[in-house]
């Protein structure tokens, strides 16, 4: 169990939203991590100018250098001559300095946050709940751990095991654990089509192997056509099934090219020794509401599709392989925020994290408002009783939290909640230009990786997978107010654009809609 410490348990009830299966995207995780960024950046200086602009780099290179200097885990030496690097713009000859700069940060990263902990803790150290928890999530994920893993990991220590751990302590385990070599894992991906047995590989299983194989591992039999035994090394079964699906789109893409052949997986996969079915492909979750409350599930009255409709068909593919559902991801932000006379089209991700911003405090009010109401008591109760929509909700607990009023709650997810709250509330335009800064970062980086597979033809980056995971649930947040205003009041997602910037510009004047009616 965790010591019952406050910021210990802010801390890790922001680590579980983190690896959690389903949060919120207003409480998941949109960074990917110094090292994972710092290892990003080598990658696009071997390509700038070819595939990324130089001004694209510059930018990146100041956002790099200013999260280094807030980042706990980084070794005062090896900031001061990355920054000094990073100054300087990389000059000639300084990538295979930097590597090795990386790989010292990397070495011991989690050793110093947890001397950072304990400092804090003594009294000698200052440093937030969410910078704490977003560096510690980061470079896990970063190692190659899965999510779903690193939540059983961190579930268990914090609320089964028997020993009273300090967040020191389990941060210290957390490094032991990223330091430990990866497995072999031996994955079965079963599939409807059959490959000729004259040139199928050792991998490939015919039907009837398969059939065979799942009865040796105490599995039931899946109708199916044949399958690919795949060995792949891996942190956990689930990244060794997400390795094993990648070898099936590589494998599934040369039969289609070389062969005019389609091989189709069955969406699960099965992993040696495991009982489990996994599902092959996670669900990058772009969720967009509006479609349903506006009742336009069916709606088609056979005219020219508006933009709208068009990135709900490209962002439907954001399921599909990575270097698919990265190319469809930037192209429906591109199809609605590109506005004519944009000298670049980085302004469209601009854009998209304007209503980002805009959204984020009704989305975390809303749902602060109905965990209030489920507790059936408080001095809100009977106000959010009467309300019939999430607004009217969130309008109560906005001001509820302005005016003070005291608030319990059962867990400590809503307790960080609202402390995230407090900085918008109480300076609103600070507040929403930090949410903001957050959300264009999402979204620069999903342009560059769009970039880096359209023109590079990189399919391999170090931060391709992790830029779908934090992209993947703002854009639809942001499509969902795109979607909401255009089906309920025909407005433009450009003019909706237009309107989330002045708000965030007039945010602190006396006279700015509240935090609530921000796109409204």
């Amino acid at each position: 169990m965790l010591e019952s410490k406050p910021f210990s348990e802010l801390v890790v009830a922001r680590l579980g939203e983190f690896f959690a299966e389903k949060s919120s995207w207003f409480r998941g995780l949109w960074d990917v991590g110094t090292v994972p960024a710092l290892r990003e950046l080598l990658e696009l200086a071997e390509v700038t100018p070819a595939v990324v602009s130089q001004e694209a780099l510059d930018w990146f290179i100041d956002d790099v250098e200013n999260a280094l200097s807030k980042d706990g885990g980084v070794p005062r030496p090896r900031l001061l001559e990355v920054r000094n690097l990073l100054k300087n713009k990389l000059p000639p000859g300084a990538a295979d300095l930097l590597q090795r700069l990386v790989e010292d940060i990397d070495e011991g990263y989690l050793e110093r946050w947890a001397t950072a902990i304990a400092n804090r803790s003594d009294g000698s150290g200052a440093i937030s709940v969410e910078r704490t928890a977003r560096a510690i999530a980061t470079h896990l994920l970063g190692k190659g751990f899965s999510s779903t893993f690193l939540h059983r990991w961190l579930g268990y220590r914090v609320r089964h095991d028997n020993r009273v751990w300090t967040l020191a302590e389990l941060v210290h385990e957390a490094e032991a654990l990223a330091k430990e070599p990866t497995t072999d894992f031996v994955v079965l991906v079963p599939v409807n089509g059959a490959v000729d047995t004259s040139e199928a590989p050792s991998s490939w299983l015919e039907a009837s192997a398969v059939r065979k194989w799942l009865l040796q591992q105490h599995l039931a039999p899946v109708h199916q056509g044949g399958g690919w035994l795949l060995n792949v090394r891996a942190r956990d079964k689930y990244g060794a099934v997400s390795q094993a699906c990648e070898q099936f789109d590589r494998i599934s893409a040369r039969l289609r090219i070389g062969a005019q052949k389609v091989m189709r997986d069955l969406g699960m996969a099965f992993v040696e020794g495991q009982s489990d079915r996994f599902p092959l492909r996670a669900q990058r979750r772009v969720e967009v509401g509006s479609i349903k409350r506006q009742s336009q599930l069916f709606e088609n009255d056979g005219t020219q599709p508006s933009r709208v409709d068009a990135a709900f068909e490209l962002l439907a593919q954001m399921d599909g392989p990575q270097v698919v559902a990265v190319g469809t991801s930037w192209a429906a932000i591109e199809a609605l925020l590109v506005a004519p006379g944009d000298k670049n089209k980085i302004a469209a991700a601009e854009r998209m994290a304007n209503l980002v911003a805009c959204s984020f405090a009704r989305a975390e009010l809303s749902l602060l408002g109905s965990r209030q109401l489920r507790e059936a008591q408080g001095p809100i109760y009977e106000s959010l009783s009467k309300c019939g929509t999430n607004r009217e909700r969130a309008l109560v607990m906005l001001e509820a939290l302005r005016a003070g009023t005291a608030l319990t709650w059962v867990d400590a997810e809503q307790r960080a909640a609202v402390e995230r709250l407090r900085v918008l509330i109480e300076k609103p335009e600070a507040g929403l230009r930090d949410v903001l800064a957050h959300a264009n970062r999402v979204f620069r980086r999903l342009y560059r990786q769009r970039n880096l597979v359209l023109h590079g033809g990189r399919t391999q980056s170090a931060v391709l997978s992790s830029t779908l995971r934090t992209a993947a649930p703002l854009l639809g947040a942001g499509l969902d107010r795109i979607a909401h205003a255009w089906f309920l009041k025909k407005t433009g997602p450009l003019e909706l654009a237009a309107t989330a910037k002045m708000r965030i510009d007039i945010a602190k004047e006396p006279a700015a809609p509240n935090l609530v009616e921000l796109l409204e």
